[in-house]
């Protein structure tokens, strides 16, 4: 199984969001503060709350 991962590092949040390709249902989500300046630190932390056995399998 193949997953595509997005993030939105936004105004407050930064929100983190597994799909699986197949069929484009939303696997699962998780939000973040949003770091300034730095949101390389906000988009690790969104990632770090995802379920790891679905970051395996992320092709895109």
């Amino acid at each position: 199984m193949h997953y595509s991962l997005g993030i939105d590092a936004g105004g407050t949040y930064t929100d983190a969001v597994i799909i699986r390709n197949s069929d484009r249902e939303v696997i699962d989500t998780n939000k973040a503060l949003t770091t300034y300046p730095d949101l390389l630190k906000g988009i690790e932390n969104a990632i770090d709350g995802l379920d790891e056995q679905y970051l395996r399998d992320v092709r895109l």
